[in-house]
């Protein structure tokens, strides 16, 4: 796996070196293994059994998910990749019915490469297109900050009347930066669970497209 993740990088940097800022459409932007220091996971009080999560701690480095291998979340002013933007989502099934809390999800900023000017992404639910991609945005979105290394968590507050779902279907939980000045720079993580294989979607601006399954992004959705 980490061979394949090291090559992926390494593509990814002479598509930039080749063509400037322009990526080529699909193009996987993927950041290097995390072998900074490590921050206890945070304590959250006890709350009820969420929607979905694939957050598992791993008895080896008590982190709640991998941080071997992500996948970049960038606003268009990054810095690792200016004038790139990189969005990820991926999909869970509701284990009942109600309306969103808060999300988190494994994200931060990456120091491994570089330092963005800005720490804000936007999370929302999407609704399933059926095509393997998220439909439409359902009910309001709201702002995460993507803490400074793992095992810590991000954290999107959608207060006490966040998006409505329902048991057994479908969403999506997607990650977007904006053109806003707290987002502009995001360079952040979406490090991956603990768990099996998933499908993912990316959009880098030119639509979502739907790639093999691989390794989910850490999250769970309350």
């Amino acid at each position: 796996m980490k061979g394949k993740f090291l090559l992926r990088t390494l593509c990814c940097l002479v598509a930039i070196m080749a063509c400037g800022t322009a990526l080529a459409q699909n193009r996987l932007l993927t950041p290097p293994q995390y072998k900074g220091p490590i921050a206890p996971m945070a304590a959250d009080a006890p709350a009820a059994a969420p929607f979905y999560s694939n957050l598992v701690v791993n008895t080896c480095t008590s982190c709640n998910y991998d941080t071997n291998n992500g996948y970049f979340i960038l606003g268009p002013n990054n810095c690792f990749a200016p004038g790139a933007t990189q969005w990820i989502s991926y999909p869970f099934v509701a284990g009942h019915t109600g309306n969103v809390r808060t999300v988190q999800l494994a994200i931060t900023q990456d120091t491994a490469i570089c330092t963005g000017t800005s720490t804000k992404f936007t999370v929302a639910i999407y609704s399933d297109a059926c095509t393997g991609t998220p439909g439409t945005q359902i009910g309001n979105a709201a702002i995460a900050t993507a803490p400074a290394a793992p095992c810590l968590l991000a954290r999107a507050s959608f207060g006490t009347t966040g998006p409505a779902l329902t048991a057994g279907t479908t969403y999506w939980v997607v990650v977007t930066t904006s053109t806003a000045a707290n987002q502009m720079g995001t360079t952040a993580v979406w490090w991956e669970a603990n768990s099996a294989p998933a499908p993912y979607n990316l959009n880098d601006g030119n639509g979502w497209v739907a790639f093999y399954p691989a390794s989910p992004g850490g999250f769970v959705v309350q």
